[in-house]
């Protein structure tokens, strides 16, 4: 049976909450030989108070670690979750990086591009297969639209929430998932301050839009287009929490990574280049991995 460990920063957060249900649901929904087994956390509760660690692992019927060592050795594979302090993403993966077993780290990677390098540098270091991805790549309708649409979109455009550390990725992972690497430049422009507006040059005539508003919230939406014809790409509830769950128990399984790490180290450059640009508004800045 595979042994799946969550670590995390702490473990009262809306992913770690959730995410031990959706793994039980694939594991049974796709037959899986695996279970959820153990947990362990930086700090043992949220810093304005919240559910303990063993509270919390009381609740999922999960065995609390007594350290990240202890988890490390009891599992075969780690989620790393954390996905609101992607700030702290380097040291709660540490060990898990250097463990040799599957990690899945969850959003966003990274909170740069120096410490996006870094850490895939320790995994490859210790022979870790690890990969990190969005949901929302795994929206059933971007999925079919890859399925049908074998050549890259000339165009995408994004409408997303919140704030640009947090949550860009959940729109720049599907840009990067439907047009590949290689943006050579951006530029932002001086829309207010809650609100990024973004311009990606892919340099070869194509396009990609980022509008991110938390005020109003905007929820998330997606469009590509052949530069002929366009589809909405719906991000549709939990199909794409569902279709990443498979992903991750495959990739546990099989230690193929499935997002290459070149495109999460684009969509770390882009979210870097993009804190610049806003503070540079109007001005074409370069892309540089």
């Amino acid at each position: 049976m595979l042994r799946i460990g969550f670590a995390d920063y702490y473990l009262d957060n809306w992913h770690a909450n959730y995410y031990p249900g959706f793994l039980r649901e694939a594991i049974a929904r796709h037959g899986v030989d695996a279970a959820v087994t153990h947990a362990f956390a930086i700090h043992d509760s949220p810093p304005d108070g919240g559910v303990t660690t063993r509270g919390w692992c009381r609740e999922r019927d999960i065995v609390p670690a007594g350290s990240m060592e202890e988890l490390v050795d009891s599992v075969d594979a780690v989620m790393v979750i954390a996905a609101d302090n992607a700030a702290w993403h380097e040291r709660v993966a540490e060990l898990p990086l250097k463990s040799g077993r599957p990690v899945f780290v969850d959003k966003t990677f990274a909170p740069s591009l120096a410490a996006g390098k870094r850490m895939f540098a320790l995994a490859e270091g210790h022979g870790t297969p690890v990969f990190s991805s969005s949901a929302q790549r795994y929206c059933q309708d971007i999925l079919d639209w890859q399925a049908v649409h074998k050549e890259r979109p000339r165009f995408v455009s994004t409408v997303g929430p919140h704030s640009l550390d947090s949550y860009a990725v959940h729109q720049l992972e599907p840009i990067v998932a439907l047009m590949g690497t290689g943006v050579k430049r951006l530029k932002a422009f001086a829309v207010g301050s809650a609100v990024t507006q973004l311009i990606l040059d892919y340099g070869d005539g194509r396009l990609a839009s980022f509008v991110q508003s938390p005020q109003p919230y905007a929820e998330f939406n997606f469009m590509a287009s052949d530069g002929e014809n366009g589809a909405r790409l719906k991000s549709d509830g939990r199909n794409f929490y569902h279709n990443l769950m498979k992903v991750i128990l495959d990739f546990f399984v099989t230690g193929k990574v499935p997002v290459p790490h070149e495109e999460t180290l684009e969509i770390l450059a882009i979210i870097d280049t993009a804190r610049e640009a806003r503070r540079r508004p109007d001005t074409w800045l370069d892309i540089v991995i």
